[in-house]
């Protein structure tokens, strides 16, 4: 599913009406029967159509024609529908036209009575601040919710202020708890403040052709896309078939990060785990982590280390890495002399390798933050490598820039570097991005305060090492790691709540993602569907 601009919606109807015949009002039709679709499909088996009041507010463009269909489309269902149009100031209960006298009076009783509040006001396209008017009109739905937090608020194609290309919100819009929006979602629904006024996302149909969008490159992360990317699993395999992961990971301070990243590359399927640990570390991870193995490192040097001691660190590495086909490094590992030498010589010995014998590597954490103190640091790196940092390792990474977790900026820094460093480039986030060297991008819908604590990065890093060691290129490893974590933690947030969470608590979940996508109708709370 792609996820379009103002002006990329807007030549995608261009050219089905120049190349298809699909006019405005044929699209307008499609629009509103499919938002009437999505709609009663998710009253029931809940509620029943019969007997709901619905009152849409209709706005003077196309939006407002959307809203008019839908309307049609749910009074003759048995829905009793009171339309509201904001332009001409004229109000219709169930068909009857009401006198001007009576309006004010009959708006504020048929907001009363609503169950459901349809914005079909303005659509895409709009940057003009809200007209006080609407901001009026808006307000009174607003404080009709306040008093009745039972009232549902739906916006059609989007929230009324909403600018669908910065993310923007003007001071009146109403928050939805749904949006059904047209097409494809639009690219300001990912970016904050407008996340947060969006609700449950659903994708309604206008009947374009799908050839039309060849040339987007930006897509939604959802379980149809990663439903064909997940390894299959024949009947005649092997743990070789699924790859092997080493892990240069953890340290005395940080041992948990070596686990949680070891672990979920296991959870992700991947056939064989190796922790690259000292003597000395090995009783803490043999003792927790039995299903792994180990190549065992010279310890760490007490003295000032020397570019000899961190080759033969290094060199225990390497050694061990023939056959496998991931790496990760840098979760817990630390910023100490050592151990960024030791990282720069790994990464010379890898670029050293021919690109069909080295393992895909990952870097994330600590290895990232040993990277940033270096010029140029991205010239060290193998071609596919895939970093994974969140806002502050971002901000490293770029010379100290701030970097935000949610705005729309984050985009644009994303492509640019992902470029600019040749990497597969994960910035974590609210709505987390996943951008390649060429521009490509996928983004995240599914934001989530519960991942807002310690260790569930390592756990996302591992389990993209665990996709990689299967066998996926970087950008699909990326993506699907990125989905399935927001999954799981989907799955245990529906439990627990957005508070407490445990980055453990996701491993026992993400195979039962992984299966639930496979082999069922995967409806994991507000994942986005499509008519």
């Amino acid at each position: 599913m792609h996820i379009v601009t103002v002006a990329e919606m807007r030549e995608l109807e261009a050219q089905a009406e120049h190349q298809y015949g699909l006019t405005s009002p044929i699209l307008m039709r499609h629009a509103g029967q499919s938002a009437a679709d999505i709609f009663m499909a998710q009253l029931l088996p809940h509620h029943s159509i019969n007997d709901l009041e619905v009152l849409f507010l209709i706005g003077p463009g196309n939006n407002g024609g959307d809203g008019m269909i839908m309307a049609d489309n749910l009074a003759r269902a048995g829905a009793l529908v009171s339309l509201y149009t904001w332009k001409t100031h004229e109000l219709t209960i169930r068909g009857q036209p009401i006198a001007e006298q009576q309006i004010d009076k009959e708006l504020t009783s048929g907001l009363q009575s609503a169950d459901y509040v349809i914005d079909a006001l303005l659509g895409t396209g709009t940057s003009r601040p809200l007209n006080e008017d609407m901001r009026a009109l808006l307000a009174r739905v607003e404080g009709e919710r306040k008093q009745r937090p039972d009232l549902r608020v739906v916006a059609i194609d989007q929230p009324t202020g909403v600018h669908t290309d910065s993310g923007e919100v003007d001071p009146g819009t109403l928050r939805a708890d749904m949006t059904i929006t047209l097409a494809c979602p639009k690219i300001g629904f990912f970016f904050f403040p407008a996340r947060d006024f969006i609700g449950e996302l659903h994708v309604g149909s206008i009947a374009l052709p799908p050839t039309l969008e060849h040339n987007l490159s930006t897509e939604m992360l959802n379980t149809g896309l990663c439903r064909a990317s997940l390894p299959k699993r024949p009947l005649n395999s092997n743990k070789g078939t699924f790859g092997k992961v080493m892990l240069f990971c953890g340290s005395q301070p940080y041992p948990g990060s070596a686990y949680l990243a070891g672990s979920s590359a296991a959870r992700a399927g991947a056939g064989l785990i190796t922790l690259a640990v000292t003597e000395k570390m090995l009783p803490t991870y043999a003792s927790s982590f039995h299903e792994a193995t180990f190549a065992i490192l010279p310890e760490e040097p007490k003295s000032e280390i020397s570019r000899g001691q961190a080759h033969d660190r290094a060199q225990a590495l390497t050694e061990h890495l023939p056959g496998y086909r991931a790496l990760l490094m840098g979760p817990g590992l630390g910023q100490s002399p050592e151990t960024r030498e030791t990282i720069l010589q790994v990464l010379e010995d890898l670029r050293n390798q021919p690109p069909n014998k080295r393992p895909r590597l990952i870097i994330d954490a600590d290895g990232l933050n040993n990277l940033s103190a270096l010029e140029h640091w991205w010239t060290l790196l193998p071609e596919g490598t895939v970093i994974t940092p969140h806002p502050g390792e971002m901000g490293r990474l770029c010379d100290s820039l701030k970097v935000s977790g949610g705005s729309i900026d984050r985009l644009q820094l994303a492509r640019e570097k992902a470029r600019e460093w040749n990497v597969i480039l994960v910035l974590k986030g609210a709505c987390t991005l996943v951008v390649s060297p060429l521009g490509e991008t996928r983004i995240n819908w599914k934001a989530n305060p519960a991942l807002a604590t310690a260790g569930t990065g390592d756990v996302l890093a591992g389990m993209i090492a665990g996709f990689l060691a299967q066998g996926l290129i970087p950008f699909d490893a990326a993506s699907l790691g990125v989905y399935l974590h927001s999954c799981a933690a989907e799955r245990v947030s529906s439990e627990l709540g957005d508070a407490g969470l445990l980055a453990s608590d996701l491993l026992p979940q993400i195979p039962r993602v992984m299966r639930d996508i496979l082999h069922t109708s995967f409806e994991e709370g507000s994942d986005i569907t499509e008519r």
